[in-house]
C-alpha cells in the first residue's frame, strides 16, 4: 500500500508540475524573447540489498522531475543573431541613405531646378540685355541657386549630426546590454541547472545577445552554466560580473569611429553601428562634393563676370563668394547694374557665352552625379534591406519551430498531463480504498 500512495503522490506532484509549466508557456505564448519550457520526467527508482546472500534488487516508485528544459538550439540561435545583425544594419543603412538622398533635395526646390532655371533666364537675357526686369531676374535666380546650395548642405550638416547622435544611442544600448550581461551571469552562476529562475535567466541572456548582435559583430563565447562572454577587436566587454564599455568618437568633419576604455577598436562590419559609420562616411562625402560644387560654382560665374563688362564700360567683379564652402556660398553683389553682360562692341557679347558653363563638366552636371551617385548607394542598401530581410525571415521561421509556443501542441499536453495527474489521484484513491477494506477485516 505504501508503494501506491508513494507512486500516486510522485504522479500528483511532477504532473502538477507539467501542468505548471503549460501553462507558462501558454501565457507567453505572445511573448517574442520565451523560448517554450518543457518539463523532463523520470521514472523514480530505488534499490536495496535485503540481506548479504540476495541480489541488489530495484524497485520503481514512481516518476519525479528531472528539470526544466528550453526548446533552443545553438545553431538556429547563432543563425538568427547573425542574419539579424545583418537585417538591422542595412535597415538603419537604407533609412540613413534615403535621407540623405532627401536632403539632397532634387526637387522643384533643389539647386538641379534652380539652375536649370538660371540658365534659361540667360538665354531670354542675351536677346535683350538692356532690360531692367529681366537683369533682376537673373540675379535672384542666381541668388535662389546660391540659396538652394545653402539649403542643401546645412541639410546634410543636419543628417551628420543626427547620424552621430543615432550612434550614440545605439551604443548607448548597446553599453546597457553588456551591464544586463554581465548581471545576469552573476545570476547564472547561482541558478540551479534545469530550473525554472536558469531557464528565465537563458531568455535573459539571450535577449542581450540579441541586442549586442544587432549593433556590432561581437565575438560570443560560452562557459559552463550557459555564462557569455563578449570580446571585440580582441578586447574584453563582458566577463562575468566586469564590463569595458564601447564608446563613440566623433571627429570634427562628423565621422565616426569607436574606442573601448579610451583605444581605438576597427569599425564593426555587421550591425547598426557599423551601418552608422559608413552612412556618416557617404554623408561627409556628398558634403565635401557639395562644397566642390558650390567652389565651382562660384568660380564659373566669377570667371564669366570677369570676362565681360558692365554698360559703363568697367570690368565686371565677383558676383559670388564662396569662402567657407556650400553653406556659406553667398552673394557679392544683387546690384543688376553689376553685371557684366557686355563686350567691348557687344551689348550681349558675354551673355551669349554665359551657357558655355553647362558644358560637359559644368556644374549642372557635377550636380547630376552628385544626386545620380547617391541614388545608387540608396538603391544598393534597400536591395541589401530586403535580400537581408528575407534572410533573417527564414532563420527565424526555423528558430520559432523549435523554440516558440505551439497553442496546439500545449492543448494537447495539457489534456494529456490532467489525464496522468487524474490517474496518480486515482491510485492514492484506490490505495485508501484498499487500506480501508483490509481494516474492516479486523
Amino acid at each position: 500500500m505504501t508503494d501506491m500512495y508513494s507512486i500516486g503522490s510522485s504522479g500528483i506532484r511532477a504532473y502538477q508540475r507539467a501542468l505548471s509549466t503549460i501553462s507558462l508557456n501558454i501565457s507567453n505564448a505572445e511573448n517574442p524573447n520565451y523560448v517554450r519550457r518543457n518539463l523532463r520526467l523520470r521514472e523514480l527508482s530505488g534499490s536495496a540489498e535485503i540481506n548479504p546472500y540476495l541480489l541488489q534488487q530495484t524497485g520503481f516508485g514512481g516518476v519525479e522531475t528531472a528539470g526544466i528544459m528550453r526548446a533552443a538550439d545553438p545553431f538556429l540561435e547563432a543563425n538568427v543573431r547573425l542574419t539579424g545583425a545583418a537585417l538591422y544594419g542595412a535597415e538603419t543603412r537604407s533609412r540613413w541613405m534615403q535621407n540623405v538622398e532627401t536632403a539632397l533635395g532634387d526637387t522643384a526646390h533643389g539647386i538641379g531646378t534652380k539652375l536649370k532655371t538660371m540658365f534659361a533666364l540667360a538665354e531670354e537675357l542675351s536677346s535683350a540685355p538692356f532690360s531692367n526686369v529681366l537683369r533682376n531676374q537673373f540675379i535672384s535666380d542666381i541668388e535662389a541657386a546660391v540659396t538652394a546650395i545653402n539649403r542643401t548642405a546645412n541639410d546634410l550638416a543636419d543628417r551628420s549630426d543626427q547620424i552621430s547622435a543615432a550612434a550614440e544611442q545605439e551604443v548607448i544600448e548597446f553599453n546597457e546590454a553588456l551591464e544586463n550581461l554581465a548581471k545576469t551571469n552573476l545570476a547564472l552562476r547561482s541558478a540551479a541547472d534545469g530550473s525554472s529562475k536558469q531557464a528565465a535567466l537563458l531568455d535573459q541572456r539571450d535577449v542581450a545577445l540579441a541586442v549586442l548582435s544587432e549593433r556590432m559583430d561581437v565575438t560570443i563565447s560560452f562557459a559552463d552554466k550557459g555564462i557569455a562572454n563578449i570580446t571585440y577587436d580582441g578586447q574584453s566587454l563582458v566577463d562575468i560580473g566586469q564590463t569595458n564599455s564601447v564608446s563613440v568618437v566623433t571627429a570634427a568633419n562628423v565621422t565616426i569611429s569607436l574606442s573601448v576604455n579610451g583605444n581605438s577598436v576597427a569599425p564593426p562590419s555587421r550591425g547598426s553601428v557599423s551601418a552608422l559609420i559608413s552612412s556618416a562616411a557617404t554623408t561627409v562625402q556628398r558634403r565635401a562634393e557639395l562644397d566642390s560644387l558650390a567652389n565651382q560654382f562660384a568660380t564659373d560665374i566669377n570667371a564669366w563676370q570677369a570676362a565681360g563688362q558692365t554698360n559703363a564700360g568697367t570690368p565686371g567683379q565677383p558676383i559670388l563668394n564662396a569662402a567657407g564652402g556650400a553653406a556659406a556660398l553667398a552673394m557679392a553683389t544683387r546690384d543688376p547694374a553689376d553685371l557684366a553682360l557686355a563686350t567691348p562692341g557687344a551689348a550681349n557679347g558675354n551673355i551669349t557665352n554665359f551657357s558655355s558653363l553647362r558644358g560637359a563638366n559644368g556644374i549642372e552636371q557635377v550636380w547630376t552625379n552628385i544626386v545620380g551617385a547617391q541614388a545608387i548607394v540608396t538603391a544598393a542598401a534597400e536591395s541589401e534591406n530586403a535580400a537581408t530581410k528575407a534572410q533573417y525571415e527564414a532563420a527565424r521561421e526555423a528558430r520559432d519551430n523549435l523554440s516558440s509556443v505551439n497553442l496546439d501542441r500545449e492543448a494537447a499536453d495539457l489534456l494529456r498531463f490532467q489525464e496522468a495527474y487524474n490517474a496518480s489521484a486515482r491510485v492514492i484513491q484506490v490505495a485508501r480504498e484498499n487500506m480501508q477494506n483490509i481494516l474492516a477485516l479486523f
